[in-house]
C-alpha cells in the first residue's frame, strides 16, 4: 500500500522595510549646487520657524562673490565718473578745434576777397602776397577741419571705450550676483521649516554651519499637515510587495502605537543608496489611514508589509 504524505504550505512571511515620514504639501529644500563639495551652510532658518513665500530659507557659502559685488559696484561708479571727466575734456578740445576752424574759415574768406583784386589795380608785390595768403588760409582751413574731425572721433572713441569697460564690469557684477542667487533657496510657499538629516558619511541633523553635499535634501517647507511615508525595499524583498497591499506602520518617536496604511506606489527600477551599503532599493510611497498620532516629517518608520490578503492592524500594540 502506498502512503499518502501531505505537506502543509509554509505561510507567507511579512516584509519589514525602513521608511520615513514625508509631508505631502511640502517644498523640498535642496542644497544649492557648487563646484566643490561638501559645502558649508552659512544660513538656515531655525527648525519650526514659519516662513513666507519669497523668504530666503537656506544659503551656502558663495565664495568670493559676496565680497566681489561691492567692489565691482564701486569700480562701476568710479569708471562712470572717470569716463564722464575724460569725455568732457575731449569735448572741450573738440569745441576749441571747432572755434579754430571758424577763425580759419574767416581768414580764408578775407583772403579770397583780397585775391579777387585785379593785378592792374595793385602792385605786383601785393598781388603775389594776396595769392600766397589765399593758399595758406586754404591749407589752414583743411588742417583745422581735420583737427575737428579727429577731436570728434576721439570723443566718440572714448565714449565707446568707456561703455565697453563699464559693460564688462556690469557683466562681472551680474555674474557674481547670479552666483549669490543660486547659493540661496527661496521659499515657494508659506509654511514651517523642518530640517533634515545628512544621508552621507557625515551624519546628523542638518543645521546652520553643517556640511552637506550639493544637491542633497536639507529639509522641507511644510505647508499643511498631510503626511505619507516613503519606504525603501531591497531587491530580494520586491517580489513580496504589490500596489494597494496593506501595511502596518510603527514610528520610533511614538512607541507602542501603529497606523494602518497601503502601498500606493512602487518604483519601476531600484536605485543605490551608498549610505546603506552596496544594495539596491525600490522606492515605495505609502498612504496612511486616519490617525491621531503627532507625526512630523523626518520621523523614522518601520513598515511591516503583510502578505497579500492579510488585514492591516492599527491602534495600540499590546
Amino acid at each position: 500500500m502506498t502512503a499518502l504524505v501531505l505537506v502543509a504550505a509554509a505561510p507567507a512571511q511579512a516584509v519589514v522595510l525602513t521608511g520615513e515620514v514625508r509631508a505631502i504639501d511640502a517644498q523640498q529644500i535642496l542644497t544649492p549646487q557648487s563646484n566643490s563639495g561638501p559645502v558649508v551652510i552659512r544660513y538656515y532658518v531655525p527648525e519650526g520657524e514659519r516662513v513666507k513665500k519669497g523668504d530666503v530659507v537656506l544659503r551656502i557659502d558663495p565664495g568670493q562673490s559676496a565680497s566681489r559685488i561691492p567692489d565691482l559696484e564701486a569700480q562701476i561708479e568710479q569708471g562712470r565718473a572717470k569716463d564722464a571727466k575724460d569725455v568732457a575734456e575731449l569735448q572741450v578740445k573738440a569745441v576749441q578745434a571747432e572755434m579754430a576752424l571758424v577763425e580759419a574759415e574767416a581768414e580764408l574768406a578775407s583772403a579770397k576777397l583780397d585775391a579777387t583784386i585785379p593785378p592792374d589795380l595793385i602792385s605786383a608785390l601785393d598781388y603775389d602776397r594776396y595769392q600766397g595768403e589765399l593758399d595758406r588760409t586754404t591749407r589752414e582751413v583743411a588742417l583745422k577741419r581735420k583737427d575737428l574731425q579727429a577731436a570728434n572721433a576721439a570723443v566718440q572713441r572714448r565714449i565707446q571705450d568707456g561703455r565697453l569697460q563699464i559693460d564688462k564690469l556690469v557683466l562681472q557684477r551680474d555674474y557674481h550676483a547670479a552666483l549669490m542667487r543660486t547659493s540661496e533657496v527661496i521659499a515657494d510657499r508659506d509654511g514651517v521649516v523642518v530640517h533634515g538629516f545628512n544621508n552621507n558619511w557625515i551624519g546628523g541633523r542638518i543645521d546652520e554651519g553643517s556640511s552637506t553635499m550639493p544637491g542633497s535634501k536639507a529639509g522641507e517647507v511644510v505647508s499643511s499637515g498631510r503626511m505619507n511615508v516613503r519606504a525603501w525595499a531591497l531587491e530580494p524583498d520586491r517580489r513580496g510587495l504589490v500596489v494597494d497591499q496593506p501595511v502596518d506602520l510603527a514610528f520610533d518617536a511614538v512607541p507602542g502605537r501603529r497606523v494602518a496604511g497601503r502601498i500606493a506606489f512602487i518604483s519601476g527600477a531600484p536605485d543605490r543608496r551608498p549610505e546603506w551599503g552596496e544594495g539596491r532599493y525600490f522606492t515605495l510611497d505609502i498612504t496612511l489611514d486616519a490617525h491621531t498620532l503627532p507625526l512630523m516629517p523626518g520621523m523614522s518608520v518601520r513598515v511591516i508589509a503583510k502578505p497579500v490578503g492579510a488585514p492591516a492592524t492599527k491602534g495600540r500594540v499590546p
